[in-house]
């Protein structure tokens, strides 16, 4: 069995999936650093995090998702509904979520494991997460 880890900054966008904002596209790609297993990939090359969220009535959200790294891809799946909370500053929202690995492709074909993203959210719908994750396959 092999265990990847890593700790990757994914900056992108939210966007509407539907006219009542109940469900939202994420959409979200970094660049790799020296240092990393090459199946997470090589420096210079991207990796990229898409989810679709479903937001609730009381606030909170889950979200299903794929991580494309550089050997293979990872499918993600909330363990339970997350919540976005106020900050400071007034145009900044920040969110947890821990997912679960519930597969993958490639380098990570039957993957499990855990993935936390630790981010925020601004009024213009940017989006910045520090994602980390530890994956057995």
């Amino acid at each position: 069995m092999s265990v990847y880890r890593y700790a990757l900054t994914f900056e992108g966008k939210v966007s509407p999936h539907d006219d009542m904002g109940e469900q939202m596209g994420l959409e979200a790609s970094t660049t790799l650093g020296a240092g990393l297993d090459p199946a997470i990939g090589a420096e210079g090359a991207s990796a990229r995090f898409d989810a679709l969220i479903t937001n609730d009535a009381d606030g909170s959200f889950t979200l299903q998702g794929e991580v494309t790294l550089g050997g293979g891809s990872l499918s993600i799946a909330s363990v339970q509904p997350g919540a976005l909370e106020e900050t400071a500053d007034a145009s900044i929202q920040h969110g947890v979520a821990e997912c679960t690995i519930t597969g993958g492709s490639g380098s990570f074909s039957g993957a499990t494991g855990t993935m936390v993203m630790n981010f925020t959210v601004d009024d213009k719908a940017r989006f910045v997460d520090a994602q980390s994750a530890v994956v057995f396959c």
